[in-house]
């Protein structure tokens, strides 16, 4: 069914009522399947009934849900899973015992206090303290960056987000 919505294009006369019921703009020609089915409110049951695919739009309905929110979402989880997969690469990232939080002063308040007192060893130990948000590792990411770059020993390089 997904490869379906991958390939197939729907003619602009046979998916202009569905266009218009969803006040989103028509189209003047053939158009892939995918193209309209990432449009709201355009439904992969409607796409799939309207273009001919070779599947019973009907009692496939689940399936065609399914494939709805895959097709719908897949560019949004695709970002979501590169984020995890860079934030995994450098969970691992070290952190030296004399690094000066108390002057970074992009990270909050709170976050300066508790990794001053808690001096992690990792950015994955930083992320696993309470009150330590997640644009405060970006933050402290840069800082360390910088900090390094004036000069500090013990900081490894680390790959920018």
């Amino acid at each position: 069914m997904v490869g379906w919505f991958r390939t197939a294009t729907v003619l602009p006369e046979a998916v202009a009522p569905i266009l218009a019921r969803v006040g989103t703009p028509g189209i003047t020609e053939p158009t892939p399947a995918l193209d309209l089915l990432k449009r709201p409110g355009v439904t992969a049951v409607e796409l799939a009934r309207v273009g001919g695919a070779p599947f019973d739009h009907e009692s496939e309905g689940d399936a065609l849900a399914a494939v709805e929110v895959e097709l719908k979402y897949e560019g949004y989880v695709a970002r979501e899973i590169d984020r995890a997969s860079k934030l995994r690469e450098q969970a691992g990232f070290a952190l030296p015992g004399e690094i000066p939080y108390a002057d970074f002063i992009t990270l909050s308040h709170e976050a300066r206090e508790k990794l001053d007192r808690v001096r992690p060893a990792t950015l994955a130990q930083a992320g696993r303290i309470p009150g330590v948000s997640p644009a405060d590792l970006q933050n402290l990411m840069m800082e360390v960056r910088r900090w390094r770059a004036a000069g500090r020993p013990g900081i490894v390089a680390v790959p920018i987000l």
